[in-house]
């Protein structure tokens, strides 16, 4: 859970609680128990949408951790074939096999 999150629905329950305590006293200054029951529905439903969100950055995180193995793959054998290509044959030739830089 993120901490922003965390700690938001933590203040939120403690005041909810204060408020709960007190609801006699609040009421004539528009606080209702059914007003603090939605407001703690929401930090329930707020936290099981964290919930949802930190799942998917967990797949996100290993999707991201495949695609950049990939890359660095794809990128090491370009690199390799590249070098090939520019050891054996000269500059004006490089175009012909691909090699596009003059590097």
């Amino acid at each position: 859970m993120s901490k922003t999150i965390d700690l938001q629905i933590e203040k939120s329950r403690v005041l909810i609680d204060g408020l709960r305590k007190n609801i006699e006293s609040l009421k004539d200054k528009g606080f209702s128990t059914e007003e603090l029951d939605r407001m703690s529905a929401e930090l329930d439903e707020l936290k099981v949408a964290n919930d949802e969100c930190d799942q998917v950055r967990e797949q996100l995180s290993q999707k991201v951790k495949k695609v950049n193995g990939i890359l660095t793959n794809v990128k090491e054998k370009f690199a390799e074939k590249k070098k090939t290509i520019k050891g054996y044959y000269p500059q004006e030739e490089w175009i012909r096999y691909g090699v596009q830089d003059k590097r």
